[in-house]
């Protein structure tokens, strides 16, 4: 029992150190494409990086549900924090936006491999104090890191000068710090057996009409919730240091943190209802981004974490109640692919309206929104 609480800590902490790495640079490498000069239109295509995340957490889920070992578990768990601890450094070697793209794409691929298989373990280690309990509070653990990795690049810019490339560097540390947590970790308890012999249902049969229609919903949502990356870029671009664009990340991760566990709170208690207030919040986030961007951020970095707060808990816990369980591994596979998917084709077309009018973006995120909010009423 205490050898599973101690594995238990470990994976909270991992996950802290790790977001630290990750959201840290996230905050910034927007207004860092805008100084090494690529288009905007690159802003919009990082998002690809959505979709090869959960491409690869889909396939890291089924190759560990297919191979049914263990070890498989802890491979792909530490495979994708080095993933992780490797590209953000790099990020610093290089001023061509097209190996930037490429970098953000590979770290988002270790993120998708190291997910579903860090989540079997922290479900079997957290069984002793309670599942909801050990996802809640290993859920307050990461976002800590993902306000404390922006604080620390915004602090790094300011001391050096907006010296971007040493921001990378640095970030390299709370990854180095996680890998070698998940390799304690790894040793402390190197035999999970949450891998029963019964195999999960693949396939698209017994998958319902309304998470058909959710998931159709969830792609209108996503196709105009509006990335940071674009923001931050945009943000650079009108003449907002680096280190206030960080720190913006960072009030916006806060608000995110504080507001998900009430959100999870309010859709158990009246449900499904309660995913209209993700496109509710995504357009008011939107509408803050093009008409307060440069008068007050404040007001954008608060309804953009709003609509993460939303985002993170109400929307993808939605999921589980549409479908029987044995088909949730695939449904939350196919969705994720489907939000990838959205993310991609919503941020080329958000950064070739934003060159164009921040009006023509404004009215593309109301239209996408309600949409959205249409089918989840309906729902």
């Amino acid at each position: 029992m205490k050898k599973t609480i101690v594995v238990f800590i470990l994976l909270g902490l991992i996950s802290l150190f790790a977001d630290m790495t990750y959201e840290g640079a996230l905050s910034i490498r927007g207004s860092y494409l805008e100084i090494i000069g690529a288009p905007i239109i690159v802003a919009g295509l990082i998002n690809i990086g959505w979709l090869v995340s959960y491409g690869s957490r889909f396939l890291s889920g089924v190759l560990s549900d297919y191979l049914r070992k263990p070890i498989i578990l802890w491979v792909l768990t530490v495979t994708g924090y080095l993933i992780n601890v490797i590209v953000v450094p790099l990020l610093a070697l290089t001023n061509r936006w097209e190996l930037v793209l490429v970098l953000i794409v590979l770290e988002r691929f270790g993120k998708g491999l190291r997910a579903p298989a860090r989540d079997v373990i922290l479900a079997e280690v957290s069984e002793g104090i309670g599942k909801g309990l050990g996802f809640g509070v290993h859920e307050t653990m990461d976002q800590a890191g993902a306000v404390l990795g922006p604080l620390l690049a915004s602090l790094i810019l300011v001391a050096s000068n907006q010296d971007y490339p040493r921001v990378f560097l640095m970030l390299g540390v709370p990854g180095v710090i996680a890998v070698v947590l998940a390799i304690i970790a790894w040793s402390m308890y190197p035999q999970p057996s949450s891998l029963s012999t019964r195999k999960s249902m693949l396939g698209f049969k017994g998958l319902t009409r309304s998470y058909y229609m959710y998931t159709a919903g969830f792609f209108l949502f996503s196709l105009g919730f509006i990335s940071w990356d674009i923001i931050s870029y945009h943000a650079k671009n009108i003449g907002l240091r680096g280190d206030y664009i960080a720190l913006l990340y960072s009030i916006a991760m806060l608000v995110d943190g504080l507001l998900a566990v009430p959100s999870g709170l309010l859709y158990d208690r009246i449900g499904m209802k309660s995913t209209i207030l993700a496109p509710l919040a995504s357009m008011a986030a939107g509408i803050a981004f093009t008409v307060f961007i440069d008068r007050n951020p404040l007001i954008m970095a608060f309804t953009w974490g709003l609509t993460m707060g939303v985002f993170e808990t109400n929307i993808r816990v939605a999921v589980s109640d549409l479908v029987p369980a044995e088909k949730r591994a695939f449904a939350y596979g196919f969705y994720g692919l489907v939000e990838g998917l959205a993310m991609l084709v919503g941020g080329v077309i958000q950064s070739i309206l934003i060159a164009e009018n921040a009006i023509l973006l404004a009215v593309y995120i109301v239209i996408t929104e309600f949409s959205s909010l249409i089918v989840f009423y309906r729902i």
